[in-house]
């Protein structure tokens, strides 16, 4: 960090600055700093690759700042918008190697968005990009995706198969690992489909959180910002399989606040959202509904009407 902050206060040589901007803000801030701080300076990374002459650096950063938006809760919308910018960068250049993994995440953020932003924004310049590119993607990214496209539409077994298959296959670094350790012990708690179809089983609940509370401990001793919501909410889901409705409510309670404390909007929505299928299912419906309604919120502000709808199906439901 202190290197890097003097590389910036009195300059370097062209060739140097746009590989310490990628590595730094890449793979080694994401564990220290805001995500937010890291996607700006990746988005400079970007630029600066680009002055220099280095495009290959360049347009390798541009997937490491829409990832790390996307795991920062920014706009969807506005990540959409980014994206497709970069898309129509590659294709003026004729950068093609990476192309199918700006893909993936477009295709994740579109799905987030949900349907109308797919048929609005698939226009005919992407599809052109999409004929021409390599149809292989490196098995970690589409993993990745594919497991975060399952997680937030509530897809438990399919969630459950891709969390497993990117952390054993991951080579995108340790804060990959990290975020979908995290998200695969929130999992843990749906319960899984048995392999017939029928019933459910929930599926080493504590190995698996075990090994997730730990992770994301770990990182919230680097980083309160980045991780400390993510350790409360584990928390919490916990206490509330274990029954321990008190403990529960006050963890919840502390990841909604520690998430909106780092501007996590989509990881407040989450928390929020299964603080309300706590109250739910211990009878509480009125509490229930006002945090459903606070989700509701958190996920319109994200951009995500996807989640928007699922959660007005969950209101309905009460029937309050």
């Amino acid at each position: 960090k202190a290197g890097m902050s003097l590389l910036k206060k009195y300059g370097s040589p062209v060739d140097i600055m746009p590989k310490a901007y990628l590595f730094y803000y890449g793979f080694v801030a994401v564990h220290t700093e805001p995500l937010q701080i890291c996607a700006d300076n990746m988005r400079k990374s970007f630029e600066v690759g680009m002055s220099a002459g280095e495009s290959m650096l360049a347009v390798y950063s541009t997937i490491l700042s829409i990832k790390i938006a996307m795991f920062g809760g920014e706009n969807l919308q506005a990540c959409l918008t980014e994206i497709d910018y970069h898309l129509e960068v590659m294709h003026r250049i004729q950068h093609k190697l990476i192309l199918p993994y700006m893909l993936e995440y477009r295709e994740t953020i579109v799905f987030l968005i949900g349907t109308s932003a797919a048929l609005k924004d698939n226009c005919a310049n992407n599809l052109e990009l999409t004929s021409d590119a390599k149809q292989t993607k490196r098995d970690q990214v589409q993993s990745m995706n594919r497991m975060l496209r399952s997680f937030w539409g509530g897809h438990s077994s399919r969630c459950h198969y891709y969390a497993k298959k990117t952390i054993e296959t991951s080579t995108g670094g340790l804060f990959n690992k990290q975020y979908i350790t995290w998200l695969a012990g929130l999992n843990s708690f749906r319960g899984i489909k048995n392999k017939n179809g029928t019933g459910s089983q929930f599926l080493k609940v504590k190995e698996t959180f075990k090994h997730a509370i730990s992770t994301v401990r770990a990182s919230a001793e680097i980083s309160r910002w980045n991780f400390q919501n993510k350790v409360h909410l584990l928390e919490a889901e916990m206490f509330s399989f274990e029954r321990k409705d008190v403990e529960a409510q006050a963890s919840y309670t502390s990841a909604i606040t520690s998430s909106a404390s780092s501007g996590f909007i989509h990881e407040q929505g989450l928390s929020c959202e299964l603080a309300g299928l706590h109250y739910r299912k211990i009878g509480q419906l009125s509490a229930a509904c006002n945090f459903l309604q606070r989700a509701k919120q958190c996920y319109a502000e994200w951009g995500s009407q996807m989640k928007v709808d699922s959660i007005t199906k969950m209101l309905e439901s009460l029937h309050i």
